[in-house]
């Protein structure tokens, strides 16, 4: 019965997730459910605190994949359908997508990359240990083994196992979740040859077969990646000169800030394990029957 009541009482003691009146960040009843449920905890009172400050749209997506869909630029997040009538999956999964959101936002990033689906996934487990998460909720749930699986890896394994799963399945191949995402270090090479571009058309090539991976992913249109391809080559060449060089600089200022986010995410879910001790042990006692994949 506990869980009948638990985003009632969250509401009441925590105040609504979205109390701001002039920010609203879903049309789903669920899902404020779900938010209210983050907002219940230490760590997701301070993500819809950052949320209400830095709006984005959360809705269902309308494909049956279990995978969140990132169209930041737009101000839309889809988290899977399959998860509307489950409040403490459907929190999970918000609190990932809203943890990776927040890296795209304070770092900069053009689009969402491997790292910040593992730091994600981090977040993800610390959300469920402190929300309680048991065996039963998932089974009520009808298993939901993703994200299972994932707890159960940093709660058995570790934080770096944890992470390596987050990595490979962000790096196979899947269109519908927008994957194989870019790694960090994928990008340095790509911007390396940006600067390396000088003189001929490999410079407006390289930041349109970029914009191609991302429609081939499904998280760009073609009509967008035509039209500022047209704008790029429109530009007189010493502005593509100047621009060329600005950017060089400032993705190179991102990707710093970015390394910058990581070390310290890493580290603080180092503290935030030593400090909850004794609530991971109780959880790692909880799914200790776990088949790790």
């Amino acid at each position: 019965m506990r869980r009948l009541f638990y985003p009632a009482a969250a509401a009441l003691l925590c105040g609504c997730a979205t109390a701001r009146p002039d920010v609203r960040l879903t049309s789903e009843p669920s899902i404020e459910r779900a938010m209210d449920l983050l907002n219940s905890t230490p760590d997701g009172k301070d993500m819809m605190h950052f949320l209400n400050e830095h709006p984005v749209d959360f809705e269902y997506s309308n494909t049956p994949d279990r995978c969140d869909r990132f169209l930041l630029h737009s101000g839309r997040i889809y988290i899977p359908d399959d998860y509307r009538d489950h409040d403490l999956i459907a929190a999970l999964d918000i609190a990932r997508a809203a943890y990776i959101y927040r890296l795209w936002k304070e770092s900069g990033l053009d689009e969402v990359i491997s790292e910040e689906e593992e730091l994600g996934a981090l977040f993800q487990a610390r959300l469920a240990v402190e929300l309680k998460l048991t065996n039963a909720d998932f089974a009520r749930a009808g298993g939901k083994t993703e994200i299972k699986n994932d707890l159960c890896a940093y709660l058995l394994e570790g934080s770096s196992y944890a992470m390596e799963l987050a990595r490979k399945e962000a790096l196979t191949e899947d269109t519908a979740c927008q994957r194989p995402l870019e790694t960090l270090e994928n990008q340095k090479v790509w911007l390396e040859k940006t600067r390396q571009a000088i003189d001929d058309q490999t410079f407006y090539q390289l930041l349109y077969d970029r914009d191609l991976a991302r429609v081939r992913k499904g998280s760009m249109t073609m009509a967008e990646a035509m039209k500022r391809d047209a704008e790029m080559r429109a530009l007189p060449l010493y502005e593509v000169y100047r621009y060329q060089r600005s950017f060089y600089d400032d993705q190179n200022e991102v990707f710093s800030r970015f390394e910058k986010l990581f070390k310290s995410a890493v580290r603080s879910d180092a503290e935030w394990r030593r400090a909850r001790k004794k609530d991971l042990d109780a959880s790692s006692e909880e799914f200790s029957a776990c088949e790790l994949r």
